[in-house]
């Protein structure tokens, strides 16, 4: 599962690895899990 970052509520790492792992229906563990660190870069288009 992806989780974009600067959402409401989802303050924490851990509060992001776990949502990730609920959209993806991912069992963390029991499932081998990898994680990735990516930036993001926000636009406002007018």
């Amino acid at each position: 599962g992806l989780l974009l970052p600067d959402l409401d509520g989802v303050d924490t790492a851990e509060q992001q690895l776990n949502i990730a792992c609920l959209k993806g229906g991912i069992n963390p563990e029991k499932e081998k899990t990898f994680i990735y660190k990516f930036t993001v870069e926000k636009y406002n288009i007018q």
